[in-house]
C-alpha cells in the first residue's frame, strides 16, 4: 500500500517493504543519500522508550522510598517496577515472532 502523503516512494527507499535498508542502523557518520526519507518511527518504539525511562525513575523512587519515605510509596514505586519490567519482557517476546 502507498502512502499518498509520501513525497519518495522510489524503490530501495525506506517507504519500499523488500528494501535492504529495513531493521539495519542508519549508517555512523554519512549522510543519507537524497531523496530516502528517515526510517518509520513505530508505536512499539516510542512505548519501550516510555517503559524504560519509567522503569529508571521507578527503581530510583523505590530505592530512595526505601530509606526515606513511607511503605505506601516504596510499594508503590516496587509496583509501578513490577509493571514496566512485565510490559518490557512481553514487548520483547512478542519482538521475537
Amino acid at each position: 500500500m502507498t502512502d499518498p502523503h509520501r513525497l519518495t516512494t522510489g524503490p530501495k527507499t525506506y517507504v519500499d517493504p523488500n528494501a535492504e535498508t529495513i531493521g539495519k542502523p542508519l549508517p555512523v557518520g554519512k549522510p543519507l543519500p537524497v531523496g530516502e526519507p528517515l526510517p518509520v518511527v513505530t508505536g512499539s518504539g516510542v512505548a519501550r522508550t516510555l517503559l524504560w525511562v519509567v522503569l529508571v525513575i521507578s527503581v530510583i523512587g523505590n530505592m530512595v522510598a526505601s530509606y526515606a519515605a513511607s511503605t505506601a510509596l516504596h510499594l508503590a514505586c516496587g509496583a509501578v517496577t513490577a509493571v514496566c519490567l512485565t510490559a518490557l519482557v512481553v514487548q520483547g517476546l512478542r519482538g521475537r515472532r
